[in-house]
């Protein structure tokens, strides 16, 4: 009798690990670049990892921080990613230049970067106090375009001000007095390092002088994996947006994410900063209006044209070319 017990517990104890071990050859590898290095705009995804939300959509996923700030697409479009996080500019232009790649959805609804000069700099809020000033930016065509609407929209000229192109020293060139005004600085990451530093800055939006809403962050795929997985990738979202709702829903949570699977020796964190940075992002990642990963075609339209005005694409696309329809 207790052989036959035994046994049967043999069994039963075999037949659960092979299921376990069967139920995890099924779980499909999905890796996702990310646009920069983790930090709380990402914490939404490593809960959706803790919490087994993407495994109960029977995905394995691998979080990767990118080499450059290309990866993320170029890898997408050749197939060695499913996901990567990037800006909508870049989908747009990815979309021009014919690679099979498009959106899934917006990670944060409003622009997170900005411009801001140091209080003492007395730029006024209409910018026409530009004029015979110094402007900063990162270099890509993208900034070049932002400083040509906005001093635009001030009323100004080429001539009137000077452009430098700072690269990655936007908070020196302004703390140094290089530059009058900078402009790209994240509202969740400069800003933030700036003012905890005892800076005393003014922060304007490039939205109110000209330059359309842009998503601040988005997820891009490859459009032909895509078609070929849907469930995949909807899946993809579904978990998401789960370990969004956690991460929302409870900043504890979200902050010992962030400070203990995030923060290393690599990647050091300043928990304060996350902290701000969490609740910034929160009112920006989902409004009242749009939920989260949600996008609007006329939102990717208003980017189309104003990237087709300052010439850094040329040629019709349409919105329906760069963004997918995700069913919930």
């Amino acid at each position: 009798m207790k052989k036959n017990m035994l046994a049967a517990a043999l069994v039963l104890t075999t037949a659960a690990w092979m299921s376990t071990m069967t139920f995890a050859q099924e779980l499909t590898q999905v890796d996702v670049v990310l646009d920069w290095y983790p930090n709380a705009i990402h914490s939404f995804l490593y809960e959706a990892a803790d919490a087994g939300y993407f495994e109960e959509e029977g995905l394995e996923v691998n979080l990767i921080s990118p080499a450059e700030s290309v990866d993320a697409v170029n890898f997408v479009a050749a197939g060695r990613a499913q996901i990567g996080l990037t800006y909508p500019v870049d989908v747009v232009t990815a979309q021009k230049e014919g690679m099979p790649v498009a959106a899934l959805g917006a990670v944060a609804q409003g622009a997170l970067d900005c411009m801001c000069s140091l209080a003492e700099n007395d730029i006024t809020e209409d910018l026409s106090s530009l004029a015979g000033k110094k402007i900063g930016h990162s270099g890509p065509a993208l900034m070049k375009a932002v400083v040509r609407t906005v001093t635009e929209n001030a009323g100004l000229s080429e001539g009137d001000y000077e452009v430098m192109d700072v690269g990655f020293d936007l908070i020196t060139s302004l703390t140094t007095g290089n530059v009058d005004l900078i402009v790209g600085p994240f509202v969740n990451d400069e800003i933030v390092t700036m003012r905890n530093a005892g800076y005393d800055l003014n922060v304007f939006s490039q939205q109110d002088y000209g330059v359309p809403q842009l998503y601040g962050l988005v997820m891009a795929v490859n459009t032909e994996d895509y078609a070929e997985r849907t469930d995949l990738y909807e899946g993809f979202v579904r978990a998401c947006r789960k370990g969004f709702d956690d991460i929302a829903a409870d900043k504890e949570l979200a902050m010992d994410i962030i400070m203990n699977e995030m923060n290393s020796d690599d990647n050091p964190l300043d928990e304060a900063q996350q902290s701000e940075s969490y609740d910034i992002l929160m009112p920006i990642m989902q409004t009242e209006e749009n939920a989260f990963l949600s996008m609007d075609a006329q939102v990717w339209q208003n980017v189309i044209d104003w990237m087709n005005e300052m010439e850094l694409v040329d040629g019709e696309i349409e919105a329906s070319a760069v963004m997918l329809e995700v069913q919930e």
